[in-house]
């Protein structure tokens, strides 16, 4: 299984709009990756270990179940994703494609 980590930086990230995102880009996700999806996690950040303010603004797993599957969706149709980007936010995202070696529980 692989998961992709999307990093939203918080610096100059006021803007970012979780109303959009939860109620129309993870949809959006979830409709495109369909059954290559096994499980997205948005977590919001609330602050770093020593009080200041969180380095990301939001984290995003998205676990793919089926690899093969997720390049044929995201082949057809990635514009649709990025295009949404500018729509809730005005920081592009770091993003990492992990091998999960540990499912964890």
């Amino acid at each position: 299984m692989k998961c992709i980590t999307v990093l939203y930086p918080a610096k100059d990230n006021d803007a970012f709009s979780f109303d959009f995102y939860l109620k129309r880009h993870v949809p959006l996700i979830q409709d495109i990756l369909g059954k290559s999806l096994h499980k997205i996690e948005v977590r919001k950040g609330d602050h770093s270990m020593d009080g200041s303010a969180p380095t990301y603004i939001a984290v995003i797993s998205i676990w793919i179940a089926d690899w093969e599957a997720y390049e044929k969706a995201m082949a057809v149709r990635a514009k649709e994703l990025i295009d949404e980007v500018p729509l809730f936010t005005k920081v592009m995202p770091i993003i990492q494609i992990d091998e999960v070696t540990y499912p964890g529980t």
